[in-house]
């Protein structure tokens, strides 16, 4: 594993994901604040159906990826191969983008009548178009320079570059929301941020890749396994992101915003572990292909680390959550945030969902993308189903429950597939570490139930946080090492280089 650029990655990974959620926690606040739940759940949908939409480029960035790892080994590149796959990302990107462009101008056109808001026609149209517009800037040109930064081992470099990119979106956005703007103008920030982004990013990528030749001929190229990085992207986001919209749809805008917050809170602490996951996962596509025995105890500290982290993590925000639930969302009367239900079910999607992302990218190394592909639909089928017959009898609760409930069939299958099909081994390690986790969760949350946090101020909840994660995570770190014993050897081995 290259250390020098793990601890870049990491370093600034981290830094970026904190001040991001700093930053990015005032948001949600302020539009309850200024604009009422309406709005707030009204951009949180809009914000999921676009997510949809870029579905039209799943598969290029994960195809990408993984052709490139083939050829660049540490600090060695074969330009030429090189090129000609950068080439075949770029064309698929900008063919893809038109398609979006003008999927986001009909969508613009009937949001305002699928979606039960007391937003007006001209608001819900002009807001659907200007986050769409963030998309088509960043398909068309950013992308694809960003997977051959993510093989290289340069997530530093990404980090950066969204973190200046994020305080000048929020900063932007906090402003004009502030000032009493439109939400029409406080959106229209998004873009201008955009394009600064590209701006940065075309200036370090002709410093440090001007040798990537995009006018090398490509005819008839194509990105092994996209169809079926695409099924599973689909797959997956219609998994992940389906709730909020068939609350909008079925239940009311407000509820949606309900659901909003939490997933806010979830979502911010996913991005901070998946921040590091980027930016150590290179490591897995270059061991693959260099060393297999080498790549299987790596696979199992993976495994170890960030299973073990997010559980760790999902514990104390299990118990910390309704604390600042209340907080955030002190003084806003038009609908009730208190749900003890919430946390619980956002914590479980996490460590289920994180169960399986060592194993699926694994998939996707070997190349048994298609397979999974069809597991994938299969998972995001039974959510939906589930989810819109349950919303109707329990509501919020009731939607977040499909998606806890359909989660262990890809856990199960990827893991075989990972451990039986590719490594040829013994699944003993992987269940050990999966399930001592998940008990120790439960555990955790059971003896919480006994426990009564008085929090007042944010000041308070810090206190509290700080004591709860000194007591939780050494736990976890001792019942990981115990699950994989690699975990202690691998982690002897850094100090001692260290």
């Amino acid at each position: 594993m290259n250390s020098k650029k793990n601890t870049k990655n990491v370093f600034y990974s981290v830094f970026s994901q904190i001040i991001v959620l700093m930053i990015g926690l005032l948001m949600p606040r302020i539009i309850l604040k200024y604009y009422g739940s309406d709005t707030n759940g009204f951009v949180g949908t809009i914000t999921q159906i676009i997510t949809y939409v870029a579905l039209l480029e799943a598969g290029i960035g994960q195809a990408t990826r993984n052709e490139l790892y083939n050829y660049i080994n540490g600090d060695k590149y074969d330009n030429k191969n090189i090129s000609v796959i950068m080439s075949i990302s770029r064309q698929s990107y900008r063919n893809i983008t038109k398609i979006y462009a003008l999927t986001i101008i009909l969508l613009a056109c009937i949001m305002p009548i699928i979606i039960k808001t007391d937003l007006n026609y001209i608001t819900v149209f002009s807001v659907t178009i200007l986050e769409g517009l963030t998309g088509v800037i960043s398909f068309f040109f950013i992308q694809n320079w960003t997977t051959l930064l993510t093989v290289d081992g340069k997530q530093y470099v990404i980090s950066n570059i969204e973190l200046i990119n994020k305080i000048l979106f929020y900063s932007l956005k906090i402003i004009l929301a502030i000032l009493g703007m439109n939400i029409v103008v406080v959106e229209a920030s998004g873009f201008i941020a955009t394009i600064i982004k590209l701006i940065i990013y075309s200036k370090y990528m002709n410093k440090h890749y001007s040798w990537v030749d995009y006018k090398i001929d490509v005819k008839g190229g194509k990105l092994r396994d996209r169809e079926s990085y695409i099924l599973t992207e689909l797959a997956w986001t219609i998994f992940s992101s389906t709730d909020m919209i068939i609350l909008s749809i079925f239940i009311s805008t407000k509820e949606a915003s309900v659901y909003s917050i939490y997933n806010m809170i979830f979502v911010a602490i996913n991005g901070f572990i998946n921040a590091i996951y980027m930016s150590l996962k290179f490591n897995l596509g270059q061991s693959y292909h260099n060393n297999i025995e080498k790549y299987k105890r790596i696979h199992d500290c993976f495994n170890s680390v960030f299973v073990g982290t997010n559980s760790a993590i999902m514990s104390i925000a299990y118990i910390m959550c309704i604390p600042f639930v209340k907080l955030y969302t002190e003084g806003i009367q038009d609908i009730n945030y208190i749900n003890t239900f919430l946390p619980l079910g956002f914590c479980l999607v996490q460590i289920l969902s994180w169960a399986r992302m060592i194993s699926g990218n694994l998939s996707g190394l070997a190349g048994y993308a298609k397979k999974v592909s069809k597991v994938s639909l299969i998972e995001a089928a039974l959510n939906i189903t589930i989810s819109v017959i349950l919303v109707f009898r329990w509501g919020i609760e009731g939607v977040l429950l499909a998606t806890v409930i359909a989660l262990p069939l890809k856990i199960i299958y990827c893991n075989w597939l990972a451990d039986k099909i590719i490594l040829k081994r013994s699944m003993k390690k992987t269940v050990t570490i999966i399930s001592s986790n998940i008990a120790l969760f439960s555990i955790i949350c059971l003896c919480n139930n006994l426990v009564n946090l008085s929090v007042k101020t944010y000041f308070s909840f810090i206190i509290y946080g700080f004591i709860v994660s000194f007591v939780v995570i050494p736990i976890f770190i001792c019942l990981n090492i115990f699950a994989n014993r690699d975990l202690l050897y691998i982690i002897k081995k850094r100090f001692t280089r260290g």
